[in-house]
């Protein structure tokens, strides 16, 4: 499970830069109440059995995680996420798009996170990166009450979200895929490599409640994206998460 704090604020910010709070006056955080409700009810965490994970600043660092995980053999590929965010984090608004098509999607999927240039890596396509380098089987997207639908088209199967499946496409490196990308959606540009379909869902929170306990989970403070009121969530969410 890969929670960020934002998720929990009555609205959501765009477009941020640095690590600037928010206004206090304009967004607002869940009670500690309803906060504890939605991680012991919807997502079945137990302050008598805490699950083991991490507690992260900035939301990339997720995938750093989840590497050491892959890496020490504690978490086997591919793996499914559920992702409780108010921003899917697949690269909407960045171009690591670029370079994932025209570079990453060149070499095997088994070989693509050690040729990864890991500085691409941000918080806003982490997502996107764990996904290419084959680590993700599906994803649930638990979505803010003011979700704003930011997944990227590039990745999704025909560049369109009415199948909701992701599919990584490669291009030839000598193809400025930024410049190219309209003719590339318009099918005038075919790619060299097409990985497997990834399906994702999209569950308004109000209706979901996982089936079973999670293996790990990250929780994020996204101090760019939320208030100071909201770190009190830093302390409650200790009491649910073994960290490792």
């Amino acid at each position: 499970m890969d929670i960020d704090m934002d998720f929990f604020i009555d609205d959501i910010a765009h477009w941020v830069t640095g690590d600037n709070r928010l206004d206090e006056n304009e967004y607002n955080p869940w009670s500690e109440k309803d906060f504890r409700f939605f991680l012991e009810e919807k997502c079945l965490l137990s302050k008598s059995h805490p699950t083991k994970g991490k507690i992260v600043t900035n939301h990339h660092e997720a995938f750093f995680f989840w590497d050491e995980l892959i890496s020490s053999q504690k978490l086997r590929t591919p793996f499914k996420v559920t992702h409780i965010d108010a921003h899917s984090d697949t690269g909407l608004g960045d171009s690591g798009y670029v370079y994932i098509m025209g570079e990453l999607l060149n070499h095997p999927i088994g070989e693509r996170r050690n040729n990864l240039d890991t500085k691409k890596v941000f918080m806003s396509n982490y997502l996107s990166y764990a996904l290419a380098c084959g680590w993700i089987s599906n994803i649930d997207f638990v979505l803010h009450e003011k979700w704003d639908n930011d997944i990227i088209s590039a990745h999704l199967k025909n560049f369109s979200d009415k199948e909701q499946m992701f599919q990584f496409k490669g291009y030839p490196k000598g193809i400025d895929i930024g410049m190219s990308y309209e003719r590339i959606v318009q099918g005038k540009i075919s790619p060299i490599r097409i990985d497997k379909e990834i399906p994702y869902t999209l569950i308004p929170w109000q209706n979901y409640r996982t089936e079973k306990k999670f293996d790990y989970v990250v929780f994020c403070q996204s101090p760019g994206y939320t208030p100071k009121t909201a770190d009190f969530m830093l302390d409650i969410i200790k009491e649910y998460i073994f960290e490792i």
